[in-house]
């Protein structure tokens, strides 16, 4: 496939992705998405297999998955509500998918997250204070020799 027709693709499925990003909870239909566009459900999904290698009812889990899995960073917002903002009613089916996107559970996610912030706030408060030692090594040392 031609560069211009591979960049006209990826910004035509692009379109629709934005547009399921902006209203997550609704039960998208292919024709729904493929309506966003203007096209046949036939062309949307030969333009989603051509843009992303994928099936548009794919590509809507994909888009949820990732949009779930930001939310999971914020520990204040519960599970359910996470699935209930991305559209996901099914808690098997959003657990599941989760763990076949991310290769561990919804909940084990956010404790990784968590566990991440955590490492990077220590590190990022922690200050190394030099002690004497520390100061001599800047300074020269006097030549035995003189």
């Amino acid at each position: 496939m031609p560069a211009t027709r591979r960049s006209d693709t990826a910004m035509r499925v692009s379109v629709v992705v934005r547009a399921v990003e902006t209203d997550l909870r609704r039960e998208w239909t292919v024709a729904e998405m493929a309506a966003v566009l203007g096209v046949s459900d036939g062309q949307l999904r030969r333009l989603v297999a051509e843009g992303v290698g994928a099936t548009p009812r794919h590509l809507l889990c994909n888009v949820r998955l990732q949009a779930a899995a930001r939310l999971l960073e914020d520990p204040a917002i519960r599970i359910k509500e996470v699935r209930a903002r991305v559209g996901i009613a099914d808690a098997s089916h959003f657990c599941r998918d989760f763990h076949d996107r991310y290769g561990m559970s919804p909940s084990e996610y956010r404790l990784s997250c968590q566990l991440h912030t955590d490492e990077m706030t220590a590190k990022q408060t922690v200050q190394v204070m030099p002690d004497a030692d520390d100061e001599r090594l800047g300074q020269q040392m006097p030549d035995p020799a003189d």
